[in-house]
């Protein structure tokens, strides 16, 4: 069985990501944390957006056959 990730997951992360920047603009004493975290989410967010747009133009290959 393949998992195929919905594309509100890839939102999901962006709407966390900028959640975390905005914290981070308030909040002085976690400001370098908050924008840390803000930063994880964003990559994860930009890595899922990417692969599901592969996988819509089927340009994507799995880990497992790439490595074949």
């Amino acid at each position: 069985m393949v998992f195929i990730p919905n594309k509100s997951t890839a939102d999901h992360l962006f709407e966390k990501a900028e959640q975390y920047f905005r914290r981070s603009r308030t909040d002085s004493n976690g400001r370098v944390r908050l924008d840390a975290r803000g930063n994880v989410f964003m990559a994860r967010a930009i890595e899922l957006d990417v692969k599901l747009q592969n996988l819509a133009k089927g340009t994507f290959i799995p880990a497992f056959l790439a490595r074949a």
